[in-house]
């Protein structure tokens, strides 16, 4: 079997909070499930969900089971910049117009008291994760700087006043002296932590309160109903009464929730500065995609880190990858005065069609399976928001964001947008019909893949380190795309749905929730040379089209 790139996260470009040279916080480790188990509640999925709702359920005295295909932290959250952004990253007049005032108003509150949770368990529990309480600044792109864009801004502010921002403050300029920022707006109390650090503490919170956690424990059935039950790919069951999915996308919900909602990658860099240089503050600003920034302590006491993301672009609809960083590396040196950039990486940001995450009942299943997903750019805030409300209606509890997270709820969003997103992901299936990616297989760099053509079938070739090469099927098993290769995280992914691959075809974010299939067969010698353009027009599989969805209501 060849070696596994993907042991410690979801890429290979390893996020600041998990590189030993800069934080050094080593991560508990846990059995893989070797047998099979009886708990009241199944948790699938060790991020921020998960371990939230394992920590808040086994508080209230439930027997919890917390499993997770790779180590902890190893997904999304792991590689998070991990901004607790109450005031959202999306616009509150937005938020208006598809979920009212009232409901913006309850965005509100449970995105503040996400914060004063985590907050609360830090103090608690005196958890060391470099928690701060700090504002945070939304401020225009230069685009922006004159006629529509402070409109825009001066908008923003009176709906975020009517959502519940009383304190709200619309400024001349953000406190900062490197560059002018123009007008912009100042939310008070957010915050920002280590969200290793933080995880790894509740982690150990977990397991004093009886929680039983397993690693490498990949869920591959997911059974809802009086028999509730999670099967293990290696041949083993939880029963239980109840399971919570939090996979930042669900791996048991097939076609429901993924019409609601699109991947998307973003970038990040963490740079170095003399300390005092830049305040602490959270910035973000109306550019599309927009950037997002933070401060850091760093292992260096005469310096700090400054994060900064952006760059964000459909799941496998980009290929620019080196040059997303370059842009981010500049448009950071033009405003703030950083020293050397010492970390660079990309995530995952699942994004809601109507500003809201999903968390609740799943619609397609029975009423003891819960799911948490659509996260969008705030998944520190959206994640806890979910562990604390699929706890609520674990145990009976009447909660008051029930129906706004709701996965079942009416979307009131643009049918245009709705319609334009799924008609992209049904031109995603062309690419059954297109040739190879490379004429020849000996094009294909050592570390590198490439999509190939072999008679009716498409088929993802990986050339190791060494120059050997590896096939499998370059077809997604979720909704039958076509993958493409990603260089920079050596991973191929799906722009249908989002689901992401190992170099060698094995399954490492969902949808999807099995490989490529045919895993390292021999390469084929038909293979070596394969003109583009000539083949025969394949059948492409059976795909759920788009129709009038009777979850959506036009605004």
């Amino acid at each position: 079997m060849a070696e596994n790139l993907f042991d410690k996260t979801s890429g290979v470009l390893l996020p600041l909070w998990l590189d030993k040279r800069v934080y050094n916080t080593p991560r508990p480790t846990f059995p893989k499930l070797i047998k099979n188990v009886t708990t009241q509640v199944c948790v699938i999925g060790a991020g921020i969900t998960g371990i939230t709702a394992a920590y808040l359920l086994s508080k209230e005295g439930k027997r919890v089971v917390l499993i997770d295909d790779g180590e902890i932290i190893s997904a999304e959250t792991g590689r998070t910049t991990a901004h607790l952004m109450s005031a959202l990253d999306d616009r509150w007049f937005k938020l208006q117009k598809f979920h009212g005032v009232d409901g913006a108003r309850l965005a509100c509150d449970s995105h503040q008291r996400a914060v004063d949770l985590i907050e609360d368990i830090v103090k608690q529990n005196n958890i060391d994760c470099d928690f701060e309480r700090l504002s945070g600044y939304l401020f225009l792109s230069p685009n922006d700087m004159k006629g529509e864009g402070v409109k825009i801004l001066e908008r923003e502010f009176e709906a975020a006043r009517q959502s519940g921002w009383n304190d709200v403050e619309l400024l001349q300029n953000i406190p900062i002296s490197t560059f002018n920022s123009g007008p912009a707006l100042r939310f008070p109390r957010q915050g920002q932590f280590n969200p290793v650090k933080y995880l790894n503490a509740l982690v150990l919170l977990c397991q004093k309160q009886g929680v039983e956690i397993y690693t490498h424990t990949h869920a591959s059935k997911v059974s809802g109903g009086a028999a509730a039950e999670v099967e293990t790919s290696d041949g083993f069951s939880i029963a239980c009464d109840d399971i919570v999915v939090a996979t930042n996308v669900p791996i048991n919900d097939r076609v429901t929730m993924h019409t609601k909602q699109a991947p998307y990658r973003t970038y990040a860099i963490a740079a170095t500065f003399a300390k005092g240089a830049i305040p602490h503050l959270l910035y973000w600003d109306t550019e599309e995609p927009y950037h997002y920034v933070r401060t850091s302590p760093g292992p260096d006491p005469n310096t700090e880190i400054l994060i900064v993301g952006g760059e964000d672009h459909p799941v496998g609809k980009a290929h620019d990858f080196e040059q997303r960083y370059d842009r981010l590396i500049q448009w950071t040196k033009e405003r703030f005065p950083i020293l050397n950039v010492i970390e660079k990486w990309s995530g995952q940001v699942i994004e809601p069609m109507d500003g809201l995450a999903y968390s609740g009942r799943n619609p397609s299943d029975a009423k003891n399976v819960f799911i948490h997903t659509g996260d969008s750019g705030t998944g520190m805030t959206h994640g806890t928001i979910g562990a604390w409300l699929i706890r609520d209606l674990i145990m009976g509890r009447e909660n008051p964001w029930e129906k706004l997270y709701n996965p079942s709820r009416v979307m009131r969003t643009d049918f245009k947008e709705f319609i334009t997103h799924n008609v992209s992901i049904q031109k995603e299936y062309k690419e059954w019909l297109t040739g190879s990616d490379v004429k020849d297989i000996e094009e294909i760099p050592c570390g590198h893949g490439a999509v190939m053509r072999k008679g009716l079938k498409k088929v993802a070739v990986y050339r190791d380190e060494q120059g050997q090469f590896h096939q499998c099927s370059a077809v997604c098993p979720h909704l039958g795309g076509i993958v493409n290769w990603n260089y920079a995280e050596k991973s191929w992914d799906c722009p249908v749905h989002g689901s992401r691959f190992d170099p060698f075809g094995r399954v490492i974010q969902g949808p999807a929730n099995r490989g490529l299939s045919g895993e390292e067969p021999e390469i084929s010698k038909g293979l070596a040379k394969v003109e583009i353009g000539q083949f025969e027009a394949p059948t492409a599989p059976a795909i759920p089209t788009v129709g009038a969805p009777t979850y959506f209501e036009v605004n």
